[in-house]
């Protein structure tokens, strides 16, 4: 294949030339090697998944990832933010205003249909993280039921349990070479937090498990992937907390950060040789807003010793939440649109080619504070400030 030649003939250089394939978007890294393809270690990962939605009308479940099967199955793991619990339980978070949700300001997200582990894992999933502010909305019991129903699935879960459990990396490992993956949500409702007595999710508030985590994982494993929960809702623009906390978990020993919760796009920015992905975006998740159904699955590929590539991967997400690739002209907008977000950092994805540059626009923040104020981290026994979902 001509676009896979080309990227094994690139030599080191610290400009990142992309080379296409159709729906592909190879980013080699400033020192790409020359592996055999079955040495490469491929992880996909996609953003926010709601299998079933409560204002999206009839939806076939078992069949909402078929359109990914064919792309899932050229990695190795493919790993995706499930954004509800799966449950049948009657008890509901209190952190939530029973007039806003009547009429329909607020949402409280569950699914009811046991079969969606089996479903997402048939499709081509292996891994599938937890760590959200929506896992908690059924209490212990809902997020009980998850974990029983991933159980029954033979599916792996991260950032759920109890706090050892939540915190914990899964090491995937291939050819001699391990990457660890981690989940932490840095919105958290109350009581949602995962302690070493109640289940609840992992928590990015004490900065400090965070840290830990990280280094716990880094020392099981030569890569480190961390995949966040962070942010406000419904803007391109980043948090000042989303700021801080990229700074962190690259300093901590991550690889790659992988950001979700705004329900769009948002850039990219390189911290070193670590790259940030503030938000990916929604994956397989109804939305009226246009903004809201564009996305990109994020291909990594780790050679013996580095990430060596990053191949994004534009997908278009229907009024019903079904995700596929988005093929010619509508991909190269999706990523345009994606280049446009990046012009405040030091990345630039245009004209078939990513590169570091300098940055195009002055850094603004998001202040709305929809979701994430950007205030500094809260302390272990604060209670974050619930704010309604703009998930739609």
């Amino acid at each position: 294949m001509a676009g896979v030649a080309a990227l094994r003939a690139l030599r080191a250089t610290f400009i990142l030339v992309v080379t296409c394939l159709p729906g592909r978007h190879f980013i080699p890294s400033a020192a790409a090697q020359t592996l055999p393809g079955s040495e490469r270690l491929v992880i996909a990962l996609a953003g926010d998944t709601l299998p079933e939605s409560s204002w999206a009308g009839p939806q076939e479940v078992e069949h909402f990832l078929d359109a990914m099967r064919e792309e899932f199955a050229q990695a190795d793991l493919v790993f995706l933010n499930l954004e509800q619990p799966i449950t049948a339980a009657h008890t509901v978070t209190p952190n939530k205003n029973p007039a806003d949700v009547a009429a329909g300001r607020d949402y409280i997200l569950r699914a009811r249909n046991p079969a969606i582990p089996r479903i997402i894992k048939e499709a081509g999933v292996g891994l599938v993280a937890l760590a959200n502010n929506h896992m908690m909305y059924y209490t212990a019991a809902g997020l009980r039921d998850t974990l029983r129903a991933f159980r029954e699935a033979g599916l792996p879960v991260v950032g759920a349990g109890l706090k050892l459990d939540a915190e914990r990396a899964f090491v995937f490992p291939k050819d001699g070479r391990r990457v660890a993956l981690l989940a932490f949500s840095d919105v958290v409702p109350r009581n949602s937090e995962a302690t070493e007595t109640r289940l609840g999710i992992a928590a990015a508030k004490d900065e400090t498990d965070l840290v830990e985590a990280i280094q716990r994982a880094r020392r099981q494993a030569e890569f480190v992937i961390l995949m966040m929960h962070w942010g406000g809702q419904g803007n391109h623009a980043i948090t000042l907390r989303q700021h801080r906390l990229a700074r962190v978990a690259a300093k901590a020993g991550c690889d790659v950060v992988v950001g979700m919760h705004p329900h769009v796009l948002q850039g990219v920015e390189y911290l070193g040789g670590v790259p940030v992905f503030y938000s990916v975006g929604n994956f397989a998740f109804a939305s009226k807003r246009p903004a809201g159904r564009e996305c990109v699955l994020v291909r990594l590929t780790f050679g013996s010793r580095e990430l060596e590539a990053v191949e994004l991967v534009p997908v278009e997400i229907s009024s019903q939440g079904v995700p596929r690739i988005a093929n010619g002209a509508r991909g190269q907008e999706i990523l345009s649109h994606l280049d446009g977000f990046c012009r405040m950092f030091n990345t630039q994805v245009q004209d078939g080619r990513l590169a570091r540059g300098p940055v195009r626009e002055k850094l603004v923040f998001d202040r709305s504070g929809r979701g994430d104020k950007g205030r500094p981290p809260r302390a272990r026994t604060s209670r974050p400030r619930q704010v309604r979902d703009q998930a739609r």
